[in-house]
């Protein structure tokens, strides 16, 4: 894939993230057990990738056209942190896809940062994740 096509993939997936993590923040905060960590989780990392599509717009150097999207929330709690997980290892892949196509040093170092930080959300979903699993109450 071109570096056009790669960052335009990347934008559109992200404006998705934005919108479906809000949503699913307002449906799933009132789980009786990982309710308020889901709502912190989903709203930070929501908050998170409006900041990073800034940063990719400049990299791509051109606008994002970022607007709200309506998008259907997830069938169940469970489901929610199963796709977000999916999402976000599919995010890791491709910020790495872009990093190989970058050469900007200045582009290449905002996606360095980027990578981490999709890392440690997966990381906060899976253990959410199995924080619901334990609990019994999917």
């Amino acid at each position: 894939m071109r570096l056009k096509e790669l960052i335009r993939v990347i934008i559109t997936e992200e404006m998705a993230d934005v919108s479906v993590y809000n949503v699913d923040a307002e449906l799933y905060c009132s789980h009786e057990t990982i309710g308020d960590k889901l709502w912190e989780l989903y709203t930070k990392i929501s908050h998170d990738k409006k900041t990073r599509l800034k940063a990719l717009s400049r990299i791509s150097k051109e606008g994002v056209g970022f607007r709200q999207r309506k998008t259907p929330a997830s069938c169940s709690i469970e489901a929610s942190l199963r796709i977000h997980e999916d999402r976000a290892k599919k995010r890791v892949l491709l910020y790495r896809a872009l990093l190989k196509l970058l050469d900007n040093p200045e582009s290449r170092e905002m996606v360095k940062e980027i990578i981490p930080r999709e890392k440690g959300y997966l990381a906060a979903l899976t253990e959410l994740r199995a924080e619901l699993k334990l609990s019994g109450k999917a």
